[in-house]
């Protein structure tokens, strides 16, 4: 019994901690609200994910316990504000988030402020921008210009090849309707009304296909000049 209730609990914990707001009343009851805290804490979560854990019990009628969580959190805090974990979100390209405590912030910030150093380089905007990725607004000033150059750079040859790519699949589905079209014209139970507008359509596919040739070629033989980085 004390195995199964265990169970239900840990259940509890991992559905607030993974943001599911289906809690049952029993969960709510089971809920170890410092755990809850302590793990929110670990994953960099400021103390008003309390709020959110707290409003689906409050729906039954109960209660969370606020100072459980924040014991919880303050202790998962101290995990996560490391300057180690600063330096691995800035080097992830993650936005600084002010959720650390006084006395950890230090620390923290420094470990950031080196990731993100080593994020915002040319050849990182590059690599984004040839990838499709958004442009991320998190460089330093005295980063920002070679970030930038770096992602317009790739994103100059990410949106190249995008577009040759979908001259390609143009080609292909012109090829298969055009097929498909010449097939139709040589039905023995056609009239001579519906193989006239067979062959206008033909003239139409013929026309796009030759265009988005054209169009190719050109982009094969210019293909952009740009920096690598």
């Amino acid at each position: 019994m004390k195995n199964s209730m265990g169970i239900i609990a840990i259940m509890a914990i991992l559905f607030m901690v993974a943001g599911c707001a289906t809690m049952s009343k029993e969960d709510c009851l089971l809920t170890d609200w410092y755990e809850i805290g302590r793990l929110d804490g670990r994953q960099g979560k400021a103390r008003t994910a309390f709020q959110g854990r707290a409003k689906a019990c409050l729906e039954h009628g109960i209660n969370a316990d606020r100072q459980a969580y924040y014991q919880g959190h303050d202790l998962g805090m101290q995990y996560y504000c490391t300057e180690q974990k600063g330096f691995e979100l800035g080097q992830q390209g993650l936005a600084y988030k002010s959720v650390c405590p006084l006395q950890l912030e230090p620390n923290f910030r420094a470990g950031y402020d080196q990731g993100i150093q080593s994020f915002c380089s040319g050849h990182k905007g590059f690599e984004l921008g040839s990838q499709g990725q958004a442009y991320r607004y998190v460089c330093p000033p005295e980063f920002e210009p070679e970030f930038r150059a770096g992602w317009e750079s790739g994103r100059e040859i990410y949106d190249y090849e995008s577009k040759v790519a979908s001259l390609q699949n143009q080609l292909g589905n012109f090829e298969r309707k055009i097929n498909k079209k010449e097939k139709e014209l040589y039905a023995a139970t056609l009239t001579d009304e519906q193989r006239t507008k067979i062959r206008a359509e033909l003239r139409t596919l013929d026309m796009k296909f030759r265009d988005a040739s054209h169009e190719l070629l050109y982009l094969e033989n210019h293909p952009p000049e740009v920096q690598t980085y």
